[in-house]
């Protein structure tokens, strides 16, 4: 009787699943609106357990929440009433944060007219995601030119971060018959739980103007970013800073050794996770003359180093790395591709970086996809990815067994 049960139980739960997510053949994504139709989801939990998730569909952005892990999700609640062409891709994605009483932030980039042009829009909700305001732009440059790949971060004390790069100093300098390379990294921070934000701050000129930046906590009241910088000699190797509330900084440092010389543009974004030791870990893509590949490193702001440096995925096909810590425990996942189907690998290590596990394959596919993203939750580590119309939440952490250690 009791094996009749589970079976039955078993049964059940299958059913809700199927139910609530269709599959691909039973998606009309020219109706349905819905996190397995939209693109480039991001998400994050709240406190309570609830999974909050945005993206973006036609002209839209659009949150929904998963009270059961991603299994279902609650119908999608429009953000933005009129209409506007929204930046979909791995390096540009809309962002989602949460308050310390409820508050949900959202942060995007709307194309604007002319290439690769655009604004950083920012809503916010107070009641549950039930409305959103009305969106406004956080550039005040009023100018026509390149406002992108925005970052979001809101700190234990509620200051609520966007960081992004901006072009409008290569505009000013051009109008001054100078010359003025890749773009420059701003920011700006809101006091009053997104209902305004204050002064843009410039961080640093001359940034990589096509990859996206990362954002991290640093304290109470400030935030830490990872972005790829242009160098002398044209070297597009990484750098990183502290973002305080009033605008001032101690400038940036550079947090990787590359040499990677090229003028072009990467479209490979670094991945940047606090560490409750006080340092950082750091995932990133090369093609540099000294190092190339994904990579790995520890990084100490009191002194600037870097630390157990590791050359993660040297092949071709592997691309935009994730890092996240879970009281010690690192994991770090990247995207491969084989020419035939795309993995998702994952390391492991359990001394912070010194030594990880080997390699392993946590997802596949053989359709389009985009990036992974690492999404935490008290002790537990979730992956979320986007494959064609079928959104993938899937625990990664704690999972039974143990890992082969390498050095």
């Amino acid at each position: 009787m009791l094996e009749g049960n589970k079976t039955l139980v078993c049964l059940l739960i299958a059913a809700a699943y199927m139910m609530s997510r269709q599959s691909f053949a039973e998606t009309d994504c020219n109706t349905e609106v819905s996190i397995d139709c939209g693109k480039t989801p991001s998400a994050i939990f709240a406190s309570d357990g609830r999974l909050w998730a945005t993206f973006v569909q036609g002209q839209y952005v659009y949150v929904s929440y998963s009270d059961n892990q991603g299994t279902a999700f609650s119908a999608p609640v429009k953000v933005n009433d009129l209409p506007e062409d929204i930046y979909t891709n791995g390096e540009n994605r809309p962002k989602i944060s949460l308050g310390n009483k409820g508050e949900i932030y959202l942060s995007w980039t709307e194309k604007t007219e002319g290439m690769h042009t655009g604004n950083i829009r920012f809503s916010y909700s107070l009641d549950d995601g039930k409305n959103f305001e009305n969106p406004y732009t956080v550039n005040n440059d009023g100018l026509l030119t390149s406002h992108r790949f925005d970052q979001l971060y809101t700190s234990p004390s509620g200051l609520i971060y966007i960081a992004w790069l901006d072009k409008r100093d290569q505009v000013n300098a051009r109008v001054s018959g100078d010359t003025y390379t890749g773009s420059a990294v701003y920011y700006a921070v809101s006091t009053n739980s997104g209902k305004s934000f204050g002064d843009n701050f410039k961080l640093a000129d001359h940034s990589c103007e096509c990859c996206r930046m990362a954002i991290a906590p640093a304290g109470r009241d400030n935030a830490a970013v990872l972005w790829r910088h242009i160098f002398a000699a044209g070297t597009r190797d990484h750098a990183i800073a502290l973002l305080s509330k009033d605008g001032k900084t101690n400038g940036f440092d550079r947090a990787s050794y590359d040499n990677w010389q090229v003028d072009a543009c990467p479209h490979h974004g670094p991945d940047l996770a606090y560490s409750n030791d006080g340092t950082y870990h750091m995932a990133w893509f090369s093609d540099g003359n000294d190092q190339k590949g994904i990579y790995y490193g520890r990084y100490n702001f009191p002194d600037g180093s870097i630390a157990n440096l590791r050359a993660i995925d040297a092949q071709p096909g592997a691309s935009h790395p994730q890092v996240a810590e879970l009281a010690g425990h690192v994991f770090f996942v990247w995207k491969t591709y084989d020419g035939e189907r795309t993995r998702i690998q994952i390391l492991e290590s359990l001394d912070r970086g010194e030594t990880w596990s080997a390699p392993r394959s946590v997802a596949t596919t053989d359709a389009s996809s985009d990036h992974p993203i690492l999404v935490q939750h008290d002790d537990r580590l979730f992956l979320s990815w986007h494959v064609e119309q079928s959104y993938r939440f899937e625990l990664l952490w704690p999972e039974s067994g143990e890992r082969a250690t390498i050095n």
